[in-house]
């Protein structure tokens, strides 16, 4: 985030990690943050986003780029550890044509479950529809948020 953009310009992922918006964090270092979806796909559904402000992979350094990945692997060991998925799919929209909702890189960590393949294609379904709503905050869907995201936070590999 620039500190000279103004603050209709900044992204939503902006706006949390300056903490004017809430979310349920599952990591955060000094070059990524890592929370959990809004809109879930399914339980534990993470977003890792670099800390700088930019819309395409293409513009991110090589050590940005292995480092989000890095921890995007670790977060889908992580949700296994601690939620029992058994495997995620990572997945990248970059750019608008690719249906990036929101103009900041961003890696889903989308866990899987036994049996949930009808499950995830209709959330996925529907998450692609939820991309033009504007996100509802509600308390009850916060606490889930938070006890998911504690749950696999307790699971990330400690760091120096």
């Amino acid at each position: 985030m620039d500190a000279g953009e103004p603050r209709s310009l900044l992204t939503v992922f902006a706006r949390i990690l300056a903490g004017e918006l809430p979310a349920s964090f599952v990591w955060q270092d000094d070059r990524c943050a890592a929370f959990l979806d809004i809109n879930p796909v399914s339980r534990g559904h993470a977003l890792v986003i670099p800390k700088r402000s930019v819309q395409h992979l293409s513009e991110l350094t090589t050590e940005e780029l292995a480092h989000l990945w890095q921890v995007a692997r670790e977060i889908g060991s992580a949700q296994q550890a601690g939620l029992g998925s058994l495997g995620q799919h990572f997945l990248v929209n970059d750019g608008r044509a690719a249906s990036q909702s929101v103009p900041h890189v961003h890696i889903h960590v989308i866990p899987r479950y036994r049996g949930d393949w009808v499950k995830t294609l209709s959330r996925m379904l529907w998450h692609l529809g939820t991309l033009m709503l504007p996100a509802i905050e509600r308390p009850a869907k916060r606490r889930r948020l938070d006890a998911t995201a504690k749950a696999i936070a307790d699971a990330m590999p400690p760091r120096a």
